[in-house]
């Protein structure tokens, strides 16, 4: 789901119907907020050409989405799918499948903070000129809420993400493994956990060629280019994967040193 594997961790008598419930609740979060699919919710919020009355999941993200915004002072920031595409992330990814000679001109304009929400009717004023992206934060939420579907101690992993709930089948806090960026197979670190999440935010994996070049889907809004900073990866361990996800990425945005004042 959502281009990557997701693996969950459940009590043994019921963890079939469970595993049955996360799966069809990440089919269901990618038939809503899938850039990639054209029949998406999302989808049709990009193409819409005037006032768009949302969901109350999809208006209830975006309302989460601009709380992000303001606080990493703009650099999560979900209108940057026209930039995505500009770079060539348009489809979604696989090894190859985005190589290109070269890429588009990055538009110029264009941010999350430019969408107008109305709240009594959840109606959603796109400007033609922003495309949302919500990859930043649709996968993390998901985790969350597929991690209410675990009726006790348990795990949801998904590409790297990921929510533990209780102690671990040992009795022990549960122990995530972090992946040298550099080496798939050697872990980095290890770390233990109970009720938290834990969001790995990478520029290794999704990466593309361009010309003589390469890209990554790690988009600097100041910029509009791929991340350049000095970090490759940055993991942090918080309340809700949603919220880690978001902290992870604009560390890695923001580089070592401003990453870890930001933090």
């Amino acid at each position: 789901a959502m281009n990557t594997d997701v693996e969950v961790a459940a009590c043994a008598d019921e963890e079939e119907a469970i595993v049955v419930d996360v799966a069809a609740h990440f089919a269901a979060a990618e038939r809503r907020f899938s850039r990639f699919r054209d029949d998406s919710e999302l989808s049709a919020l990009n193409r819409a050409k005037g006032p768009f009355i949302a969901s109350r999941q999809l208006f209830e993200m975006l309302l989460r989405a601009r709380v992000y915004v303001e606080m990493t002072a703009g650099l999560f920031d979900p209108g940057m799918g026209a930039t995505l595409c500009a770079l060539g992330y348009d489809r979604s990814f696989a090894p190859g499948a985005l190589d290109r000679e070269f890429a588009s001109r990055p538009p110029h304009r264009g941010r999350f903070l430019d969408v107008v929400l109305e709240h009594d009717s959840r109606t959603v004023w796109r400007p033609r000129h922003v495309q949302i992206d919500l990859g930043g934060i649709a996968k993390g939420t998901t985790i969350d809420l597929a991690a209410l579907r675990l009726r006790g101690p348990g795990a949801i992993d998904a590409g790297g993400d990921a929510v533990v709930r209780g102690p671990s089948p040992k009795g022990e806090r549960w122990l995530v493994d972090i992946e040298d960026p550099a080496d798939s197979f050697r872990t980095l670190a290890t770390i233990a956990a109970s009720d938290a999440a834990v969001a790995t935010s990478a520029a290794n994996r999704r990466r593309w060629r361009v010309g003589g070049g390469s890209a990554h889907h790690l988009i600097d809004p100041r910029t509009r280019t791929s991340s350049a900073s000095d970090l490759v990866q940055a993991t942090v361990v918080a309340s809700s994967a949603e919220l880690a996800d978001v902290l992870a990425k604009t560390t890695l945005l923001l580089g070592a040193r401003a990453g870890r004042r930001f933090l």
